[in-house]
């Protein structure tokens, strides 16, 4: 190299810094250009403080005396839970192999409420299809009989005692309506109690009658609401019971529609005076 082209460069170090650990920027000899040299450029005050004092006011923090505490809890914890699975591992499958096992029970017992379900409803649409009423009576006595807790089997029940309503056979229709309403969803359990109100006017028991179409209506939604008033107004009108009766069809006759019902109604509160 030509000692008039590249000379060696002088260094001076920033001020307020030690020359052993300043950061130097090349300066280049006076009164030349060097347009090809390329140099760092002079870092921010805060930049160099930072590298100057890295390591140097950052010493590590020792843990404090609530950590340690809570570090040796928590091992004291994790060791007398050790200490107590290894003590008691006996037990402790024996527990785990009853659990196992209560569940594999419980899964087995619902699939066969199922399969029972699914014969039972089969063997309902079977039975009801029938023609004859003595023989549904029977196919729906052999249902309620083999399949005693299924759904289907109260079904049955209610389907068999509106035959026997049919025949004429009120005491086992009160029967099979009294275990429907003991057993059976709210529906079903309003229409029962509606129709055990029909038996127990056929046996001449009109309170308990009364007492049914009330149930009936507190239990009923739609219809059946509408249906329980008019039969506990009927009920009262043919037990001379006029001004009981009178509130009755009251309350019942915005519910019906317009029809045979209706002016049979109005011709009633007509005739009871109102």
């Amino acid at each position: 190299m030509k000692r008039g082209r590249l000379e060696r460069l002088k260094v001076t170090p920033l001020e307020g810094y030690p020359p052993e650990k300043g950061i130097f920027r090349p300066k280049p000899r006076e009164g030349k250009n060097c347009s090809s040299c390329t140099y760092r450029s002079k870092p921010s005050i805060d930049t160099q403080r930072a590298k100057y004092y890295k390591g140097k006011t950052m010493a590590k923090r020792p843990p404090a005396e609530g950590e340690l505490r809570e570090f040796e809890a928590l091992r004291e914890n994790l060791e007398r839970f050790v200490n107590f699975v290894i003590g008691y591992k006996k037990w402790i499958i024996f527990g785990f192999v009853v659990v196992v096992a209560c569940g594999l029970a419980l899964y087995s017992y619902k699939r066969a409420q199922i399969k029972k379900e699914e014969t039972a409803s089969f063997l309902l649409s079977k039975a009801l299809s029938l023609s004859e009423s003595e023989e549904r009576i029977l196919a729906l006595g052999n249902i309620i009989e083999n399949y005693p807790n299924v759904p289907s089997s109260i079904l049955a029940r209610y389907f068999r005692g509106r035959e026997f309503m049919d025949r004429g056979q009120w005491d086992e229709a009160e029967g099979d309506l009294r275990m429907v309403i003991k057993r059976g969803p709210p529906t079903l359990k309003a229409e029962a109690f509606c129709l055990l109100g029909d038996v127990m006017l056929a046996k001449g028991h009109h309170e308990e009658a009364l007492e049914d179409f009330r149930a009936c209506g507190r239990e009923g939604r739609g219809w059946l609401d509408a249906y329980a008033l008019l039969k506990e107004a009927m009920t009262l009108d043919r037990l001379g019971r006029s001004q009981e009766a009178i509130k009755a069809y009251e309350k019942v006759l915005p519910l019906l529609p317009s029809g045979e019902i209706e002016l049979f109604v109005r011709m009633r509160l007509k005739e009871l005076g109102l």
